[in-house]
């Protein structure tokens, strides 16, 4: 698996973010990581937890770690997932942070690729 990392500037981690509104703010929640950010906008609370994604994979490739990488959101969340009937998909480039090996970039997946669904928000069900 190491081999493809390196060799592959196309790699990708592919994300679902379902987004909720909540008491007045929008709630971004990763289902494959069971990360949440909350923010008064749509999009704020997108880029928010996307941030956060980022930042988990790059501290988990940074520091060897990939075995704490995944903690999948509860069954429920995926429920609503899977009644989604539009999800729409982004593509961020993950910029490595932590990283302090020259070689590390090499193995570091240069792609997040989330889908994200906005369940029961306005003209969006």
């Amino acid at each position: 698996m190491g081999e493809l990392l390196c060799k592959s500037p196309e790699i990708s981690i592919d994300v679902n973010i379902l987004i909720k509104e909540e008491d007045g703010l929008f709630v971004a929640h990763c289902l494959e990581f069971d990360i949440v950010a909350a923010a008064k906008t749509l999009d704020q609370a997108q880029r928010e937890v996307v941030a956060l994604i980022c930042a988990q994979v790059d501290y988990a490739f940074s520091n060897d770690n990939l075995d704490n990488l995944f903690h999948p959101a509860p069954p429920e969340l995926w429920k609503e997932l899977a009644a989604c009937k539009e999800q729409k998909e982004r593509k961020y480039k993950i910029e490595s942070g932590f990283s302090q090996k020259k070689d590390a970039a090499l193995a570091f997946p240069p792609w997040l690729v989330a889908k994200t669904c906005q369940a029961g928000i306005a003209g969006n069900a």
